[in-house]
């Protein structure tokens, strides 16, 4: 039998993949990786619902002064304001209320959101 001579100073190893204290620290990594962008992802979601009640209400209300303008009355219906170039974002429940015959308010909601729904008084003019 004839021995393999092997380089001074240099490491044999046998050919075959990774040892298990190697394995075990690529998965421990993943799973702190994990850990760190489950919530900023499920924040970020949040934000987004809160944002399309917000953008809801704020195009709703500008659909609202354009059909007051035509008609001179405030509606309190969603449809009516499609007619006039507003799009409701899929998901979004909006709700509108005419408090007198020079106000209104509106409701956007959706689940999930950092708030379950956001106001508008168009007295204040606020979005609360």
């Amino acid at each position: 039998m004839k021995a393999r001579r092997v380089a001074p100073g240099s490491r044999h190893r046998k050919a075959g993949g990774f040892t298990l204290i190697e394995l075990m620290v690529s998965i421990a990594i993943i799973a702190i990786l994990t850990a760190l962008a489950i919530p900023a992802y499920n924040s970020y979601q949040q934000r987004a619902i809160d944002e399309h009640m917000i953008r809801d209400i704020k195009n709703a209300t500008i659909a609202m002064e354009a059909y007051f303008a035509d008609k001179r009355v405030y509606t309190t219906s969603v449809t009516d304001l499609v007619t006039i170039g507003f799009r409701q974002t899929p998901g979004v429940s909006l709700t509108i209320t005419v408090l007198s015959a020079t106000s209104y308010s509106m409701i956007a909601s959706k689940p999930n959101g950092t708030k379950p729904s956001y106001l508008f008084n168009s007295t204040t003019g606020l979005i609360q």
